[in-house]
């Protein structure tokens, strides 16, 4: 490919002097669609940094996460990006993938099913807004042991059931999005009895319309927990739950979130 096709003009992200390295890779980044041949023959270093540039840009598409994909990759966003079924094949070969950020994604519950075997390393998982179901939660909590941050916030189609097998399960929870899904008292109660209970440092329960003031006892029990946010959530204030939050707990929390 002659070099008067490739395309130069790529903006400056820092003020910092770029190393030809990094200009080089950019270079790359910005002509990789119409070069993929060249792409799939990249070093994996090189590789890694271009999914990463790429994934800012919201341009990794199939065909070129194809060309990209090396069984080294650690980290992978694909926020804004279309994930489907048919990317689950690529996303089984990044087996030491620790982070992997996929909200909005359209894969099945088979996919998902058929994705978390592959991913055991994982220590990160964005899933939001998606197809999670309790199906999904079981064998997520049964391959990913992990985990230490999980953003399940706007999955309508998990219950309980598959909540609280994750909660039970998982030894190492420090982050937890759940907002806008179906999680009850019931569900709090089993998390704050659950192994991650000591661990867990960030909790989002906004927009959980089945939570009650009786789950208050359970906000309570974690004692490491420093951001709680709960928005939108109008049953955790009809009594006096908040009112009787104590106030040496409310210290305790660099942020604390919600709406009455």
């Amino acid at each position: 490919m002659s070099a008067n096709n490739f395309h130069y003009d790529i903006p400056y992200e820092s003020s910092n002097t770029e190393s030809l390295f990094t200009l080089c890779t950019r270079i790359v980044a910005l002509n990789i669609t119409s070069n993929l041949p060249m792409a799939q023959s990249l070093p994996a270093s090189v590789k890694s940094v271009l999914v990463t540039l790429l994934g800012r840009r919201h341009l990794l598409t199939g065909p070129v996460l194809r060309c990209l994909a090396h069984p080294e990759l650690k980290t992978l966003n694909l926020a804004g990006s279309k994930v489907r079924d048919s990317t689950v094949r690529i996303l089984q070969c990044l087996t030491k993938l620790a982070l992997l950020h996929i909200p909005g994604n359209e894969i099945s519950t088979l996919g998902l099913v058929q994705l978390f075997p592959y991913l055991t390393c994982l220590e990160e998982l964005d899933i939001s807004n998606s197809k999670v179901d309790d199906q999904a939660l079981v064998s997520l909590t049964d391959n990913c042991p992990r985990l230490h941050v999980i953003i399940l916030g706007k999955c309508p189609d998990f219950t309980d059931r598959g909540f609280r097998y994750l909660a039970t399960k998982l030894h190492s929870i420090a982050v937890l999005d759940i907002s806008y899904t179906k999680v009850t008292d019931g569900g709090l109660k089993a998390l704050s009895k659950g192994p991650s209970c000591c661990k867990l440092k960030e909790l989002h329960i906004d927009g959980c319309q089945q939570l009650t003031s009786l789950c208050g006892p359970y906000l309570q029990a974690f004692p490491c927990i420093s951001m709680l946010s709960f928005y939108d959530c109008p049953g955790l204030l009809k009594s006096e739950w908040f009112e009787s939050f104590s106030c040496d707990k409310k210290k305790l929390f660099k942020n604390i979130s919600f709406t009455i």
